[in-house]
């Protein structure tokens, strides 16, 4: 018999026996009985932790019976009806425990919890990095090292040469993940308001092929507060930039919907230094409706055009989840800078090379998404046709965020150009 049948089996017979109760003018009410905390708790521990947590528990009350219950009823029976939700409940107590020096079995407990119910790693990560703040290093690295112990043992790929660093530009700095490795590298840009942590699902499955490098735009990210953007010829600078440093000669380049109008910018600037082009969710030509949004944001901040972005990027069914990839996007939008975000779409507005497309002398992947609102396959199929090696491929499902929301698809899409590329240049 599983703990669930077992603790509804407890519930249905304790609740089917009320307490007969006495009031001071002598009349009887009925109440439920008092160990209907104990069920709740059992119930809230196992649906939180699962049927180790509950294991765990019931031990402890054989052990003392006082303090097993006290957690029982209290610890867990109450948190039946708090309004704060599985992943947040054991993130809490993951920051509690690591606070106190506690990385015994139960943190991996409510590791197991956080991640059980949606937790990223990165989120993860970044709670111990907040905790640290708090507790001290020393309790964090502790914390970490037996976190990501856990962690990275279920990972089904390995990554020994991923390396995260801050890297200086000439005004700027900005931050780099570099997966190393042999090959042509694969540089990733990211879409407006997010930052180089947008691709961590597809990041890994590219760079089983070959070295991956992603980047803070100029203005997010850890970029946030620099000079501010001029144009899409200006970011195509910073790349320029950035490459330089690490040294690189010919590199891929893959950008979503902003980044891939720096691609493409990039591209027509500085063709000797690419191989191939990947636009994901983007256009060749920007349109004034952009630029309200730059204007919109300086008159009435950034938050206020948050649902719509979030409604324009994702699927309802995934923003009604709150799936990792909403909880990110919504995080950016609302630590974006109102100076940074103008800028930006202001760039994007200005977006004017479907006219020097034919210029581009490389393998071009576009790459729509039939459910994207925002840059449609009819405003997609262009850039395609525009370029001289263009080759169009649409997903569905497929959404503007779609290197988030439909990963797999778009790594199988992103690996099989990068696998055609190789071969024609081997040739």
């Amino acid at each position: 018999m599983s703990h669930f049948s077992t603790i509804n089996a407890e519930s249905a017979n304790l609740i089917s026996r009320p307490t007969v109760i006495t009031t001071e003018n002598g009349s009887q009410d009925y109440m439920q009985g008092p160990s209907i905390k104990r069920v709740l708790g059992l119930h809230e521990a196992e649906s939180l932790a699962g049927p180790l947590l509950t294991s765990n528990l019931q031990k402890l009350e054989q052990m003392n019976p006082a303090l097993g219950r006290s957690l029982i009823d209290n610890g867990f029976g109450s948190g039946a009806n708090t309004s704060i939700g599985y992943r947040e409940w054991a993130m809490l107590v993951m920051a509690v425990l690591i606070t106190m020096g506690d990385t015994t079995d139960q943190l991996q407990v409510y590791l197991n919890a956080a991640l059980k119910h949606g937790a990223t790693e990165t989120e993860i990560i970044d709670l111990t990095t907040l905790v640290s703040g708090f507790a001290g290093a020393p309790r964090s690295v502790n914390g970490i090292r037996a976190i990501a112990e856990a962690m990275f043992a279920t990972h089904k790929y390995h990554l020994p040469g991923l390396q995260e660093r801050v890297i200086s530009l000439h005004d700027h700095n900005t931050l780099v993940r570099d997966s190393h490795g042999d090959g042509v590298p694969v540089i990733l840009i990211h879409a407006l308001s997010m930052d180089c942590h947008m691709w961590q699902e597809v990041f890994p499955q590219l760079a089983g092929a070959g070295r991956v490098i992603s980047y803070d735009l100029r203005g997010h990210g850890q970029a946030r507060g620099a000079p501010l953007t001029k144009s899409l010829s200006h970011l195509a600078e910073d790349l320029l930039e950035l490459i330089n440093i690490l040294a690189l000669d010919k590199i891929d380049v893959y950008g979503a919907s902003y980044g891939g109008a720096v691609a493409q910018y990039f591209t027509l600037a500085y063709p000797e230094r690419v191989r191939s082009l990947a636009v994901i969710a983007s256009s060749s030509t920007g349109h004034k409706l952009l630029e309200t949004r730059a204007t919109r944001a300086e008159a009435n901040g950034v938050e206020s055009l948050l649902a719509e972005s979030i409604q324009r990027w994702f699927l309802p069914e995934t923003i009604a989840r709150d799936e990792w990839m909403v909880r990110y996007a919504r995080a950016c939008h609302r630590r974006a800078r109102v100076e940074d975000w103008a800028a930006a779409w202001r760039a994007m507005a200005a977006l004017d090379c479907a006219n020097r497309l034919p210029e581009i002398q490389v393998p071009v992947l576009v790459l729509a998404g039939t459910q994207d609102l925002s840059a449609t396959p009819a405003i997609m199929k262009p850039t395609a046709e525009g370029c001289k090696y263009g080759e169009y491929r649409e997903l569905n499902p497929g959404t503007h965020m779609m290197v988030m929301e439909q990963p797999e698809a778009a790594s199988d899409e992103l690996l099989a150009f990068r696998t055609r590329v190789n071969a024609s240049s081997s040739l």
